[in-house]
Order: C-alpha cells, then structure tokens, then sequence
C-alpha cells in the first residue's frame, strides 16, 4: 500500500507503483476533522494500482480452502507471533533525533501493534453498537528480534540501525524505487524469519507501503507481492510509533499507519475495494463507496453503496480516516490475515522463528569488538561492538595508557568513538557485565602522527605574445 501526502489540494493526488498497495493520505498540520454525510472533503483522483485478478483468485481460492479445513475458525484461531526487525535509516544523527527514532519509539509501535490486532487498541471502545459484534482478535502478536541473521544479539532489540551517509545513498526524501531498488535488497533480514520494517525519511509525502504476500508454489502471477529482496512494510520515520517524533505528525500520530500498512502485508485489501463501492471479499465490512478520511460522524454514508443499511465500517484499520478515528478489524478479514500465515511464502515459517529470534536464554557476555588496527592523532577511531550476551551487558571502556585518550559520549557507551592526543602503541579494553556474569576483550591500536599535504594555490597566467 502507498501512502501519499500532497500539499497542494487543488492537486491532491495518489500514486501507486507496480509493487505497491494504496494507502492513507496524510495532509500534513490538518487537524482531526469532524465529518458527516454533507461534508466536503478533498478528492484523490489519480488510479489506483491494485493486486493482479489472477491473485485475487488465488488468495480468495485459499481462503476458502482455509474454511473448509477449519470449521471451527470463527470461534478458535491459531495464535501466531512474528519476529520484526526496524531497520532505521538515517543520515548520522544521534540516537533519538531526526531520523534515527529511538528505541522506546520502535517498542511503543510494536506494543500499538500488539494492541490494535488483538482488538483492544486506542478507542476501540468507540466502535458503534452495529459493528460491536464484528470486532477481532486476530490472534496475532508481534516481537521485537532479539537476534540479528548471524545469531548475534541485538544491542537494541528490533532495531537495525544504518547509516546511508556510510552506504554512499541519498540521505533523505526517498521515492519508492530508489527503496525497493537500492535500500532494501542491502539491507533485508531473510523475511522468512523476519517481518522487514523500513523507518526512513519517504519523499513525496509517502507515509508508507507494503507488499502483499506471495504464496508457495505460487506460478504466473503477476505482483505486487514480496521477494526475497523486497517483501516488508516501508513506514515514514515519523509515522512510527506515538511518542518521540511521531508527536509532530498529526493526524498520523498514533502509530495506525504501521498498523494498516501490515494489514496489507498479511493480506488485506482496502474496504472499499480499491473503486466505487466494490468488494474487499470481506462478507462482515459493509460496502463503502471510496476512501474515508477525517473523523465522519457514525451512521455514514448509509444507503450510498447498493445494500448498505449500516453505514461505511470508516473505523475499520483498512480505510484512510486519522490514527485516532481507526480501530477495529473485523473476523473475516481475521480470517484473511489467518490464511496468509498458513500460507504466505514469507509468512508461513515465521511463528517457528520467533521461538528461538524473540525468547533469549540467559548467559554470561562474550565480549568483543572491532576497530582499526592503526590511527591518527586528533582523528576519532570507529569501534564497533558485537558483544553477545543476555541480558543485553553494560559496558566500560578503558585505554592502558590511559593518557590523552578520550572515549566519545562516554566510556560506557556501546560503542564508543576514541580520540588519542599522543602517539604510540595503546590496548583498549571493553568490559562487558550483566547480571549472569562479566568478560573482556582487548585489542591493540598503533597512533601515528598524520601529516596533512600542503596544497599549493598558485596562479597560472598564459601571457600571449
């Protein structure tokens, strides 16, 4: 799904690519709006790629095949858990600014996420008595990767930090092909054991996108599902979560365009069908004729849609209305996001990796890191920290000599940056200790005294006879 923000509303359009779903459009600053039947509200007026008939008809074939061997599925659902990774990219800001968000912004999105598919998310106490009855659990969870694909130990559960100064990208605005085409085949974790999460700064308004799930064996079908090197949800930096720099993005404040994105990632359609009253092939969401947006006032829109008597399902996680105006799945599209786990190439082994990717056994800390063999003066050294260990260990640093080194912000940050005034052959040691036990490890740098080229400015005149 494509999420896209334009700020010209005489041009408010949405965009889609050929491997992307639609999604909400953020008008940025707008306040919640209050709607009813007779409001008027901005209209998107470009198309809409949506997924190929041929994989409608296979994934509708699936559930259905679903049904028939769970005949019990309304009443009791498989529970499932799936490992996310958040790979950040940013441009080298510190921790928490910008775009590298924080850490307690990754796990508040994640405890949102937790919430919103188990039906008792922010307002779900506002679903209208006509829809009460239809609001799911979908039975399924989400957990913060304790490993990275080596079986090395996240510094900082869920969390892939990547600087794409370091990686010679652009640092910021970035369209959709230049993420699917560069970013995510550089950075992706095996998404048949990870839930991909791209947080990064889209340019063109995007909020966001997600690829639908491909199933095994799956021939001749044309996208837009997931590959090996693309299959995930790309979410605004900012969208994430609802606290640290997610606060400066209303009405998409509260985390619910992760939350919709990966509705379409387990394999959910818009409720409106993607055209003018048509079908998401859920029985139990009413037929809405397009998009919703704002807050609307319940009943709306009742009557609009040939058989509509309740009104459009606005609140459902599947339309366009504001973070605090969207809470509920309902059970058919539970049993849509269920079929997609029994069945999705990507998604079928995932609740497998999350037994051994989300649960960590105590044990003592293997200390150890990296870092140039050799330096200069008055030039920082780059350490790197692989340590394992559970808990995740604290850390000191220290330098024997110990003169004229200096540790950047601390000598008990993870990883450090490291100064020297003087040169000479130094040991650097990190002590790594948690409440199982402590080690260390040391490596050697040699600091020499760098010279810098003296450059020469020099005019050249040609003198014409």
């Amino acid at each position: 799904m494509k999420i896209n923000l334009q700020l010209t509303v005489a041009a408010l359009c949405l965009s889609l690519g050929i491997s992307a779903q639609t999604g909400k459009i953020a008008l940025k600053n707008q306040s919640v709006q209050t709607l009813n039947a007779n409001t008027t509200i901005p209209q998107r007026n470009c198309g809409t790629q949506i997924p190929s008939a041929a994989w409608d008809a296979w994934f509708n074939q699936k559930v259905e095949e679903f049904k028939a061997a769970n005949p019990n599925y309304k009443a009791q659902q498989v529970n499932y858990t799936i490992p996310v990774v958040f790979h950040v990219i940013h441009s080298g800001q510190a921790v928490g600014v910008g775009f590298n968000i924080s850490q307690a912004q990754v796990n508040d999105q994640v405890n949102i996420l937790n919430a919103d598919y188990a039906g008792t998310g922010l307002n779900n106490g506002n679903v209208p008595a006509v829809f009460a009855s239809l609001k799911a659990n979908c039975n399924i969870s989400f957990c913060l990767a304790q490993k990275n694909p080596s079986g090395v130990t996240l510094v900082e559960p869920g969390i892939d930090r990547i600087n794409s100064v370091s990686n010679g990208w652009t640092t910021s605005g970035y369209t959709q092909a230049y993420v699917d085409g560069t970013i995510k085949p550089a950075t992706i974790w095996d998404p048949t054991r990870y839930l991909n999460i791209w947080a990064l700064d889209l340019g063109s308004g995007l909020l966001g996108y997600a690829t639908f799930p491909g199933g095994t064996g799956l021939t001749g079908l044309s996208g837009p599902f997931g590959t090996a090197t693309t299959d995930g949800v790309v979410i605004l930096n900012k969208s994430i979560g609802s606290v640290g720099t997610a606060t400066s993005n209303a009405p998409y404040h509260k985390g619910r365009t992760t939350t919709h994105e990966v509705g379409h990632w387990l394999g959910l359609r818009h409720i409106w069908g993607d055209g003018t009253c048509l079908t998401d092939y859920c029985n139990d969401t009413p037929t809405a004729q397009q998009s919703n947006f704002g807050c609307p006032t319940h009943p709306y829109k009742v009557g609009t849609c040939t058989g509509n008597t309740t009104g459009e399902m606005f609140m459902n996680f599947m339309d366009y209305t504001d973070d605090l105006c969207m809470y509920m799945f309902t059970t058919d599209q539970r049993t849509r996001m269920q079929t997609t786990m029994a069945n999705g190439t990507y998604r079928m082994l995932l609740t497998t990796s999350a037994s051994t990717l989300c649960t960590l056994s105590a044990a003592t800390p293997t200390a150890n890191f990296t870092m140039n063999t050799s330096g200069c003066t008055n030039s920082a050294v780059v350490t790197n920290n692989t340590t394992n260990g559970t808990p995740v260990p604290t850390y000191v640093w220290s330098a024997n000599p110990s003169g004229g080194v200096t540790f950047n912000p601390s000598n008990t940050a993870t990883s450090p940056s490291i100064n020297f005034t003087t040169p000479g052959s130094y040991s650097i040691t990190v002590a790594a200790t948690n409440s199982v036990g402590a080690n260390s490890n040391t490596k050697v740098i040699t600091i020499n005294t760098c010279t810098t080229a003296t450059i020469c400015n020099d005019t050249l005149t040609n003198v014409t006879a």
